[in-house]
């Protein structure tokens, strides 16, 4: 979890550093350190970017640095896309998702090398028609939906470019945008992770926002002693080879090449091997939990949560954080059938692919302890 804290660090400090592009870490960040399953993760980013967003727009909004005709042009349209492209990730697996967010990293490093030409504050740009502003914004929006980013770095210069506006002035105004829209795909979001049994994290979306909002005043701060132009040239470059790190990781998920040709069988169906972890709702792992007892049950939260919540009775403890498969590679039985939970049912998840990919062969997530306790299944 300390590496994850440090992500939210790294986000707010970037956020204020370059003014944008800080976002853009939140998905990673929640994947690949803080643990969380691909939609589960783009989700949490909404909140976390939408969050922040809301925050920096305040004082450009006391500053009248927001133009509401840009808000109504490109920032409905964008609303709705965003909520359009968190419906379609019903059907896109969380792999495509994950490889279409590094295209969009690249793209984002692309465009910090190249920069953007900066417009006076007095100069006058012409507006584009508005059935263009619009279609960019909707465009932009189910990009959002889709992958998590706030958009900033595309909101920008569309709204100097299109939008006629100032630096300064689209700057606010997207950041206004960006709240608005990151909460309607979160919104959606919440419906979309349900079907599937997952929830958000609420403690971690609140510790990132938190953090992310305090490390990007200290990074605004700190923006007037570090030039601007060898910053992003370097962030750049680190999105670049996160980018190409992510297409390396789900790339061969995204074209179906790991895809098991067989079916999983049913959870009740312990004795044969698991090509995969299977996904369990509420009722099965309860019946599971009657009918398999030689089945470990393991908690993969932190010492601090257990302590306040509780644990299932009888469950072992082994928290997922950097360490986690070494102490499961001596701790379990990798062909004794294993559940997992958590708070929620985000960390599980990952601890399940992460054990199935290790070879265990019986591997379950049974989701959030909250469900599992509320459905009767005794805790200490």
């Amino acid at each position: 979890m300390l590496y994850a804290l440090l992500g939210a660090v790294a986000i707010g400090l970037v956020l204020g550093l370059l003014g944008s592009g800080g976002s853009i870490l939140t998905v990673p960040v929640l994947v690949y350190l803080a643990g969380q399953p691909d939609k589960v993760a783009i989700a949490e980013s909404l909140a976390i970017v939408g969050a922040i967003a809301a925050v920096g727009a305040v004082p450009y909004a006391r500053q009248k640095l927001v133009d509401w005709h840009s808000v109504l042009y490109f920032g409905v349209p964008g609303i709705v896309g965003t909520y359009g492209g968190a419906a379609l990730a019903k059907w896109i697996p969380g792999a495509v998702q994950l490889a279409l967010f590094a295209v969009v990293m690249i793209l984002a490093a692309v465009l910090m090398f190249r920069g953007r030409k900066e417009v006076a504050e007095g100069e006058e740009r012409a507006r584009q028609p508005l059935w263009l502003i619009a279609a960019e914004g909707l465009v932009v929006g189910v990009l959002t939906g889709l992958v998590g980013v706030g958009g900033g770095f595309l909101i920008v210069p569309a709204l100097v470019l299109l939008g006629g506006l100032s630096m300064r002035l689209a700057v606010g105004t997207s950041l206004l945008i960006i709240a608005a829209k990151s909460a309607a795909g979160f919104f959606k979001y919440t419906d979309v992770l349900a079907e599937t049994g997952q929830h958000v994290d609420w403690q971690l979306i609140g510790l990132f926002a938190v953090i992310g909002i305090a490390g990007s005043f200290v990074g605004n701060a700190l923006s007037q002693r570090v030039p601007q132009a060898q910053l992003k040239r370097g962030f750049a470059v680190f999105l670049v080879i996160m980018g190409v790190f992510i297409l390396y990781k789900e790339g061969p998920s995204a074209l179906g090449m790991d895809a098991q040709a067989a079916a999983p069988p049913a959870p009740s169906e312990v004795s044969a091997p698991l090509a995969s972890p299977i996904r369990l709702s509420t009722a099965e792992a309860v019946a599971l939990r009657a009918e398999t007892p030689e089945a470990v049950w393991v908690d993969v939260r932190t010492a601090p949560e257990i302590a306040v919540t509780g644990m299932l009775t009888g469950a072992r403890t082994l928290a997922y954080a950097p360490g986690f498969m070494g102490r499961a590679a001596t701790e379990l039985d990798p062909d004794q059938p294993v559940v997992l939970y958590c708070a929620s049912g985000a960390r599980s998840a990952r601890a399940a692919r992460d054990l199935a990919g290790a070879g265990f062969s019986q591997v379950y997530d049974a989701g959030a302890f909250r469900d599992l306790a509320a459905a009767g299944l005794p805790t200490d």
